[in-house]
């Protein structure tokens, strides 16, 4: 069952449960009313029959006490003798005109005891009039009469039919709110999450370009729909970097295999005669070879911090690594300036000292490359804010053109476009620094 079809149901359960509750207000409210009525019918009924007139005087004489003490009230009352003469004796002021059926008086009478209230019994009769109904009690007094205490049910039939009318408009209403509910809730709900759910079918089969429309996101299906996008986009650019990375790393590892190749076949087709020749060639194979380890030992550090494989966490001098990098980089280029006055002393960290080596060498050796040996490489670490450490390697070469920075860290980049330079390297340096970095919680930028 789809969700939309629950709301559905739960939409009708909850009308139904509405039309019943007021069904039972209905009739509840019909009982009460009755109830009163009766009460009032018994309370006129036992004044009457507990009276002296009552016990004396024949029914004609009823309608003598009428312009005497005139009724003020809603109750019908009269006398009916033997032979079914009716003689009002009130008539109710509400409505003047009520006159009960009294076809059925005889039927309906019954013997009262005046001193007990439960034996007035009311019952329903209908009006001679044609209009509506009446609550009486009919009372046997002897065998030639008949006491009809009555009150139309006019006022409760008033009622019934305005709570009806109130009823149905609450049922119109909370009917109304519900379907505008479901539809709000199917519009900014339902549709987007059915529209969400073709765009990852899609996506699934191969459609990688699929996006989805959503709603604003200061809704819940908004926010999934630009959840589910910037997952797209996401993916999207981690397979464009997975291509372009496999794209660089056949083309770097091409080369030094036509050169192995290469040399393989001029030995096989004798084209090395001489000692020399193939000292020569073992050299060029050896180096060729060394390459290809290099960059598979990068390839394969890149591989396991992309994996999140555990560092290899230990307490670090961090102002002696730095030391010593620099003392590598005099070794290399005595003759470039060297700055270490931005080194603080006694500055620790707990990481991965081997990869933290590999960084900031990487660094360093971008600077040495491609700088000249006059331009000056200053070194520094300094305590940062919340706990941090700042790294930092500058140098006074001719630095970066501002288009190439946002990619100077991106694997196999190289602002040197031709790969066979000899200054150039494999583009993988600063990204093994950028990763080290991350994975130790911080961050890089040039």
């Amino acid at each position: 069952m789809t969700l939309r079809t629950r709301l559905l149901a739960a939409a009708v359960v909850v009308t139904m449960l509405l039309v019943l509750v007021l069904g039972v207000i209905v009739v509840r409210q019909r009982s009460i009313l009755t109830d009163q009525v009766d009460d009032q019918l018994q309370t006129v009924a036992r004044a009457v029959t507990r009276s002296p007139l009552v016990a004396l005087a024949p029914a004609a004489t009823f309608a003598d006490r009428r312009d005497e003490n005139p009724p003020t009230g809603d109750v019908y009352l009269a006398a009916v003798d033997a032979n079914g003469t009716v003689v009002v004796i009130a008539e109710p002021i509400s409505e003047p005109a009520f006159v009960p059926d009294v076809d059925r008086l005889a039927e309906l009478a019954i013997t009262v005891d005046p001193d007990d209230p439960d034996s007035y019994v009311a019952t329903t009769i209908d009006s001679a009039s044609g209009r509506g109904q009446a609550r009486a009690i009919v009372v046997d007094l002897d065998a030639d009469r008949l006491l009809v205490v009555a009150q139309s049910t006019a006022r409760i039939d008033d009622a019934q039919r305005q709570l009806l009318v109130a009823s149905g408009l609450a049922v119109v209403a909370v009917v109304a709110t519900l379907g505008l509910a479901l539809w709000w809730v199917d519009r900014l709900g339902l549709q987007p999450i059915s529209r969400l759910t073709e765009a990852a079918e899609d996506v699934a089969n191969g459609r990688s370009d699929r996006r989805v429309e959503h709603p604003p996101i200061s809704t819940e299906t908004g926010r999934l729909g630009a959840a589910f996008n910037t997952m797209l986009d996401a993916r999207q650019q981690a397979e464009d970097r997975q291509r372009r990375f496999v794209a660089d790393a056949s083309h770097e590892l091409r080369t030094p295999l036509t050169t192995l190749r290469g040399y393989t076949a001029l030995h096989l087709s004798g084209g090395l005669s001489t000692p020399d020749a193939v000292d020569d060639a073992m050299a060029r194979i050896r180096t060729e070879a060394d390459r290809m380890t290099s960059l598979v030992e990068d390839l394969l550090t890149l591989a396991a911090i992309d994996e999140e494989r555990p560092l290899d966490l230990a307490t670090v001098e961090l102002s002696q690594l730095v030391l010593d990098i620099a003392a590598d980089a005099a070794v290399v280029q005595p003759d470039r300036p060297i700055d270490l006055d931005g080194v603080d002393p006694d500055l620790e960290l707990r990481g991965d000292r081997h990869l933290l080596t590999q960084a900031i060498s990487a660094v360093t050796s971008n600077v040495l490359r491609h700088t000249p040996p006059e331009a000056g490489l200053a070194l520094g670490v300094t305590a940062g804010p919340d706990d941090h450490l700042v790294i930092t390697v500058a140098d006074r070469g001719p630095g970066v053109d501002p288009g190439q920075l946002p990619h100077l860290f991106d694997r196999f980049y190289r602002a040197d476009i031709g790969r066979a330079t000899p200054s150039g390297g494999r583009g993988l340096g600063l990204a093994i620094a950028r990763t080290v970095v991350e994975a130790h919680g911080g961050g890089i930028e040039a």
